[in-house]
């Protein structure tokens, strides 16, 4: 990625100050963290290739992301995510002066199988770095007890949370997290997390980067179902060669 000029650094913090919900903490509730659910996609509205890593964001709106990241207390992510694009989920992106005491989010990982390989540079990272944070990771009843023991062995937090369908059920995962101290929850995909999270009603900010591609039918969509309530965008904003979208969904008049 090209490097970043100040005035790209600048031009992220302005976005972030002009976004009320990322300021306040008027929307923080006792049960659960304020939720941002952010994603980049195409024109054509598709965040990935299936099993494949596809970087949409520009240089600039990775940087805005980044800010974002640094806002917030945890950074969730599903599994698949994980195993596809092997993610770091900290705060890189910024100026240099600020490399060495910004804050990064704690990662958290949905995967009700524990199939987390011990590969992964989210647990490989913190082991060379000590101020990043080994992962969160949240699984299911059915998980296999000696992986959990390994995971943990390796300074992972392993937390159970009740299944419906198979899936983990998000209401527990929230609860759970706003009990361990994470007051502003990022959530940043993949598009099954997108969707359960849109589905769920506790988004309380959608911050969207579009860029200027076309990925075509074969890629995976940001939406596999249609959302019943209306999106209300507060703000568009380029970013280089993209624009980015931060609205909010009113889930009370849907």
């Amino acid at each position: 990625m090209e490097k970043l000029s100040n005035t790209a650094f600048s031009h992220a913090d302005e976005f972030v100050q002009q976004v009320p919900l990322l300021v306040t903490s008027s929307h923080v509730t006792t049960n659960r963290p304020a939720i941002t659910l952010t994603f980049a996609q195409s024109l054509d509205g598709k965040i990935a290739l299936p099993g494949q890593q596809l970087l949409l964001s520009g240089a600039e709106s990775m940087a805005m992301t980044h800010r974002l990241r640094s806002l917030h207390d945890g950074i969730l992510v599903g599994i698949d995510t994980v195993i596809c694009d092997d993610p770091q989920l900290c705060v890189r992106h910024v100026p240099a002066s600020e490399l060495a005491t910004v804050a990064h989010p704690q990662p958290i990982v949905l995967d009700s199988q524990l199939r987390i390989p011990l590969t992964a540079r989210l647990l490989v990272g913190p082991q060379t770095n000590s101020r990043l944070k080994m992962p969160l990771i949240v699984t299911g009843p059915d998980h296999d007890p000696a992986r959990r023991v390994q995971l943990e062995q390796m300074g992972t937090r392993v937390i159970v949370v009740a299944c419906d369908a198979g899936r983990l059920r998000l209401d527990a995962v929230v609860r759970e997290l706003r009990q361990l101290g994470i007051m502003r929850l990022m959530v940043e995909g993949g598009a099954r997390v997108i969707q359960a999270f849109l589905e769920s009603q506790m988004v309380d900010l959608l911050i969207v980067t579009i860029a200027p591609v076309l990925v075509g039918s074969s890629g995976v969509a940001a939406a596999l179902s249609p959302l019943s309530a209306p999106i209300v965008p507060q703000l568009y904003e380029p970013f280089g060669r993209d624009v980015v979208m931060a609205a909010t969904i009113q889930h009370n008049i849907c």
